[in-house]
């Protein structure tokens, strides 16, 4: 969803960092390092924290339908067999009584999200749904507990559905809490009462229900048809859909082995959508946000060491000017530097962001196999298996190799392998996904550097591939890499409105220059500069729309900076006539503007959301804009010398009409004769 308090909360953070030579030295860290947190905080309880709620909901509501499956114990016989003990009937109505809170509760959140229900309305049936769902879980787990500890019931145990109530009271008594915080922070003015989906969010909702539901009906099909149990056939259906393999149970009969086949295809496929809509997911909202705060900090702290009198950091140049000083730096040369150091807040914020968000990941599959093991290593402990084993056996399952020389026969190790196993589906995602931003990355670096030096010879000596190793800074290594995230979507063939666009600003630039050359023609100075000017923006967009879609990620070193921004202030114009008062005061406002330009600014293009090639098209548009709104003006005053014209179309290009052209082709056609 599009979070509506983040952007408050930087431009916040953002504002505070923002601080000339002076006001760095006395910046105050506690001010500052208080708003860091505060972002995140808020953007997690605006953003993700419904959609977490959205994804375990489905989850915690098919857990219930396990629990109510089968009862909650059996007794073990003297053979060795199991027999299902049936339970009290009070058990049985308050479990069905949490079941029905929890999926209004569900069917509340998804049409909020939806839009069919307001945010007041909603919450309070999410999370007061939520919470008696879990406390009733929680009683009858309780009760049913004490009930099992009396000295009759000595030969019993718990089945699977037993547990599967745990797992259920237990996440419903989490999302309950995380959307009590996003009420409270929507109550509080934090950001807005109303969820904006994305395309990708609401399918992510709607593939998680899908793929619960395809779970239990096709448990419920094999079951009948194989003879197994319904949690044994749920725990085959689960290692079957992860295509884990294990192997202890198989369908044995030809209906079930024919079934098999649009069965595994048919989750596999709904599986990949859902790993697909995490993945675009994190790209979308989660990584973006995160990179922001960290760009924001390293602004903050590279800033510092700019304008500190000692600083030693090879990173970014000193702007540091001191009374003792005996020249002082001229203004191109501090634009110039304050240049160099944002290009390096970005690169060092991009390289910090992609190894954050590695370790972060690994930490957290990290933690689901070692605290996974132990839960597998305790619930075998009747078959002596070793905490080795249970290390060995979540390993390969958290890989989906699935030997299946070792796995769980308990009750406990079947329903936890299943809620683990669903668990380990977004991390082992989003982990793989941060590997192949830095690790691979490296991984090419060092094979194309091998293979430069052997068998695939570059067109530079290998002595100088080996100096040149040698020499480089490995800092200066680390950011060399590409600062811009590469947009789904940015690279690739023209879409139709772009290709029109293309084309109508192809030949509003001809159009420019041929009003340029009539204009000199004439004799008219003035007319053939400003001409001259709507050229030389018409071709520089041009040029931004075929980046954006080749190579959106793009950076412009300083000399092109300083060459656009020029061309978006105006100074390429030529001076207005002092008659018009108020476009002479426009121009010296923009003027004024870009003398005080400062890359430094919290707006700075160089770590903005948007990127470079985006930001320099948007503003360049705008200035074409605002040039073609002057000269409609100027033509309604002085319509004997005006040949711009009267119409700007939605992108920003003059429409010019074939009457114009032609009496302009005629005009030109009699100054030739």
């Amino acid at each position: 969803m599009n979070d509506p308090g983040l952007d408050d909360a930087i431009a916040d953070e953002a504002r505070a960092l923002d601080h000339n030579s002076s006001s760095v030295e006395k910046d105050d860290t506690r001010e500052i390092d208080a708003s860091y947190p505060h972002a995140a905080r808020w953007w997690l309880a605006s953003t993700a924290y419904p959609l977490i709620a959205g994804t375990f909901g489905p989850m915690a509501s098919a857990f219930s339908i396990c629990s109510l499956s089968q009862p909650w114990r059996m007794e073990i016989l003297s053979g060795g067999g199991q027999r299902d003990v049936a339970d009290p009937s009070w058990e049985l109505a308050i479990n069905a009584v949490s079941l029905c809170f929890a999926l209004v509760a569900n069917l509340a959140l998804s049409l909020n999200m939806a839009r069919r229900i307001r945010f007041r309305i909603a919450q309070p049936i999410i999370i007061v749904g939520w919470y008696i769902s879990s406390l009733l879980l929680l009683g009858d787990l309780i009760a049913l507990g004490v009930l099992m500890y009396q000295p009759e019931n000595a030969g019993y145990t718990y089945t699977q559905t037993y547990f599967y109530g745990t797992f259920a009271a237990g996440l419903y008594f989490v999302i309950a809490s995380l959307m009590s915080v996003t009420a409270w922070g929507a109550h509080k003015g934090h950001y807005s009462r109303e969820y904006k989906l994305t395309t990708s969010q609401r399918t992510l909702m709607l593939q998680t229900i899908i793929f619960f539901i395809y779970l239990l009906g096709g448990s419920a099909v094999f079951s009948r048809i194989e003879g197994w149990r319904f949690m044994d056939s749920m725990y085959w259906a689960d290692f079957t859909l992860l295509t884990i393999g294990i192997g202890n149970f198989a369908p044995a009969t030809h209906l079930g082995r024919g079934l098999l086949f649009p069965y595994a295809v048919g989750g596999i496929v709904i599986l990949g959508l859902i790993i697909s809509s995490i993945r675009t997911l994190m790209l979308e909202h989660g990584r973006k946000k995160i990179a922001d705060l960290i760009t924001a900090h390293t602004r903050k702290v590279l800033l510092k060491q700019a304008y500190s009198e000692d600083t030693q950091s090879r990173l970014v140049p000193n702007l540091h000017v001191g009374p003792n000083d005996v020249t002082e730096l001229s203004d191109r040369e501090r634009r110039k530097r304050e240049f160099i150091t944002m290009r390096r807040v970005r690169q060092v914020a991009t390289v910090q962001h992609k190894w954050v968000s590695l370790v972060t990941s690994l930490i957290v599959w990290m933690a689901l196999w070692l605290l996974g093991a132990v839960v597998f290593w305790r619930s075998e402990i009747h078959r002596q298996w070793s905490y080795f084993e249970a290390l060995y056996f979540a390993y390969t399952t958290l890989l989906t190799i699935g030997y299946g020389d070792v796995y769980p026969t308990s009750s406990l190790g079947k329903a936890f392998f299943v809620f683990w196993s669903l668990l380990a589906v977004p991390a082992i995602t989003i982990l793989i996904s941060n590997i192949g931003d830095t690790l691979i990355r490296i991984v090419k670096d060092i094979t194309l550097f091998i293979g430069e030096i052997t068998i695939l010879p570059g067109d530079r000596p290998f002595y100088e591939r080996v100096k040149d190793l040698l020499s480089i800074s490995w800092t200066e290594k680390w950011l060399q890499e590409t600062t811009g995230e590469e947009e789904p979507g940015s690279q690739g063939s023209l879409s139709e409105s772009d290709q029109d666009s293309e084309q109508g600003s192809v030949e509003a630039e001809a159009e420019e220059r041929k009003r340029e050359e009539s204009a000199r023609r004439r004799g008219d100075i003035v007319a053939e500069n400003i001409h001259h000017y709507h050229y030389m923006l018409f071709r520089e967009i041009r040029k931004l729309i075929d980046l954006a879609t080749t190579n959106l990620s793009k950076e412009f070193d300083y000399l092109e900076w300083e060459y656009y921004l020029a061309l978006i202030s105006g100074q390429h114009k030529p001076p207005v006539e002092s008659s018009d008062m108020g476009e002479a005061k426009d121009g010296a406002k923009r003027l004024k503007k870009i003398k005080n330009w400062s890359w430094l600014d919290k707006k700075s293009p160089l770590i903005g959301s948007k990127s470079e090639v985006v930001w320099l098209l948007d503003a360049l548009t705008e200035a074409l804009e605002r040039e073609l709104k002057t000269a409609s003006r100027t033509c309604q005053s002085a319509q004997d010398s005006c040949d711009v014209t009267d119409g700007v179309s939605e992108n920003g290009m003059a429409e010019v009409d074939d009457q114009s052209f032609r009496s302009r082709d005629e005009d030109e056609e009699s100054d030739r004769k």
